[in-house]
C-alpha cells in the first residue's frame, strides 16, 4: 500500500465512523494567518471534516501516516498539535498503519490528540495505485459488499468518541485556572496566608478559519 491508497482508506474510516459521505472528508490547504513583514505559508491537511448540530459547528483534522515499520514518534504528534493550534481546529487525529511510540502516546494524552492504528483488511493489490477517484470507488464497492469493515482498527488514545453518527468533536473550552483556597494558620499570633497557585491556564479556541482548494494527489 502506498501513501495515496492509505490516505483514501483513512478517509473511508473517518466517513464510516462519523456517518459522513467520503466527499465530506476533504483534503485541503489552509493559509496560516499572516503577520506583518513575514512571508505567507500554508498548512496541508490530509483529512478535514466538520461535525456539529443545530447550534454549533466543530472542525476536525487528521494526519494519515502510512508506514511499513517505523511507528509515529513524539515529534510528529507535537507537530500535529501545533497545526491544530494554528488552524483553530477543535480536534486532531493521528492515524498510523503501524502504531505509536510511548513518547507519541504521552504527548497525545497531554494535548488531547486522538491516536488510531488503521490497517487494510483486504488484498491491497485489488485497488488502483494512484487514481484517487478510482481508489474511492473501489473501497466503496468493497465496503458495500462486505458485512465487516474493510479495515482493522485499534485505538491507542481515544481523545474523542467516534463510535457512531452521534459522535461529534468536543470543542476546546477554556481550562479554568486551578486556585488553591486561601487558608489562614495561626501560630503565636502570626498569620500566614497561602499564596494562590495557578496551573494549566487555558486558551480559549477562536473561530476556525476555512480555506484552500483540495490539495495534491
Amino acid at each position: 500500500m502506498n501513501n495515496v491508497q492509505y490516505e483514501e482508506l483513512c478517509r473511508h474510516f473517518i466517513a464510516r465512523n462519523f456517518g459522513l459521505s467520503v466527499k465530506d472528508v476533504k483534503s485541503i490547504t489552509i493559509p496560516n494567518p499572516r503577520r506583518p513583514g513575514l512571508p505567507k505559508y500554508k498548512h496541508q491537511i490530509d483529512l478535514y471534516w466538520e461535525t456539529g448540530n443545530e447550534i454549533s459547528l466543530y472542525l476536525n483534522i487528521a494526519n494519515a501516516k502510512w508506514r511499513s515499520s517505523d511507528k509515529v514518534d513524539q515529534g510528529e504528534v507535537l507537530l500535529l498539535y501545533q497545526v491544530r493550534q494554528e488552524v483553530d481546529a477543535h480536534k486532531a487525529f493521528m492515524i498510523s498503519s503501524v502504531g505509536f511510540t510511548a513518547g507519541a502516546i504521552a504527548v497525545a494524552k497531554h494535548h488531547g490528540i486522538a491516536l488510531h492504528a488503521v490497517t487494510p483488511a483486504f488484498n491491497v493489490s485489488t485497488i488502483p495505485d494512484r487514481n484517487r477517484t478510482a481508489i474511492r470507488a473501489r473501497l466503496g464497492s468493497m465496503a458495500n459488499s462486505s458485512e465487516q469493515p474493510i479495515f482493522a482498527h485499534r485505538i491507542e488514545n481515544r481523545g474523542l468518541d467516534i463510535t457512531g453518527t452521534s459522535a461529534v468533536a468536543s470543542p476546546r473550552s477554556p481550562v479554568a485556572p486551578h486556585v488553591l483556597p486561601h487558608t489562614t494558620t495561626v501560630r503565636q499570633a502570626e498569620t500566614r496566608v497561602a499564596v494562590p497557585r495557578i496551573e494549566n491556564a487555558g486558551i480559549p479556541a477562536s473561530r476556525f478559519k476555512q480555506g484552500g482548494p483540495e490539495r495534491r494527489g
